[in-house]
């Protein structure tokens, strides 16, 4: 596989239609990706938070790459912004979407157990037609969830020149792929449950952004998102490269199932898909969060930046 400081030969931003559910409209130009943008800030009204808001931090003119920046199952693109914006002010355009039934004020809101994964993702496919417009590349960085969902928007497009998964979220811990398959059968099948993220615990790691709680059936269709990307994977990679980061002591996903859908990636095409697991972080899931007290910001910064600026 290759290392992170290769390149790779991407076209820029194109019009391919998808025939697997998505299809590629990019803005075409910086006038249209603001008008774009305006069109995606109007879903979030006035009961989503200041935090919970999508955001776009533009540059006035085309750059030479857009970001867009997938957050994590429960969060808001809070998440992502202080990093986010040292980006920003190396003269790169940000977009961060707010995943839909995220970013509520009401932290203890339902609304996560109504939205549908074609909803999530077509709210991503949007943030990277968004991105298309206003720069010449586009690189698209989630985690968790948004490290899976990333993955399954590249597969539909042409013009996502690197995809950066961080722990994405294939599998429960110790879950294979059958059985995580045979799970998200289970909970798309019962009444939906919202269940505590950290019940015993005193909660620190939650943001005050975030959720407490998860909806088992949001959790379902994040699940049947991760099982669709494996399915493709069989057959075909992203047009641009695809990285895979895992953490050697993450606790909630199981980096087996990670490395699989990478490597099938990799045979699906040479020379695509890569993955870094990296071992000197601590056991948290929630790597980049800098209200997240186990998070190791000071290591996952810098090389994230490097991956970004190294990458198509």
């Amino acid at each position: 596989m290759r290392t992170a400081s290769q390149r790779t030969s991407t076209p820029p931003c194109s019009t391919l239609s998808s025939a697997d559910g998505l299809r590629a409209n990019p803005a075409r130009d910086f006038n249209e990706a603001t008008t774009r943008f305006a069109a995606l800030a109007v879903r979030d009204g006035p009961e989503i938070s200041s935090a919970g808001r999508s955001r776009f931090f533009a540059h006035g003119a085309r750059t030479q790459r857009a970001i867009v920046f997938i957050h994590g199952f429960t969060n808001c693109p809070q998440q992502w912004v202080s990093f986010a914006k040292s980006l920003h002010a190396e003269g790169n355009t940000i977009v961060i979407p707010r995943l839909p039934g995220h970013g509520y004020f009401d932290r203890a809101t339902s609304a996560p157990a109504h939205v549908t994964a074609a909803e999530i993702l077509e709210t991503v496919n949007d943030a990277v037609d968004v991105a298309c417009g206003a720069a010449e590349r586009v690189t698209v960085v989630g985690l968790s969830i948004g490290g899976t969902i990333g993955p399954r928007v590249a597969l539909a497009r042409d013009d996502v020149a690197h995809t950066i998964a961080l722990v994405p979220f294939f599998a429960i811990k110790r879950f294979d792929e059958a059985a995580t398959r045979r799970l998200t059968g289970v909970l798309g099948t019962l009444p939906n449950a919202f269940v505590p993220w950290d019940p015993f615990g005193d909660g620190s790691q939650i943001p005050s952004y975030g959720y407490p709680k998860f909806s088992t059936r949001t959790l379902a269709r994040c699940l049947t998102i991760a099982g669709d990307v494996g399915d493709i994977a069989l057959s075909r990679a992203p047009a641009g490269l695809t990285t895979f980061v895992c953490n050697a002591k993450e606790p909630a996903c199981e980096n087996a199932v990670s490395l699989l859908v990478s490597e099938r990636m990799e045979r699906a095409r040479s020379g695509s898909t890569h993955a870094i697991v990296w071992s000197d972080l601590p056991a948290n899931h929630d790597i980049i969060d800098p209200t997240n007290p186990k998070a190791r910001i000071d290591l996952v910064y810098p090389r994230l930046r490097e991956m970004i600026v190294a990458g198509p």
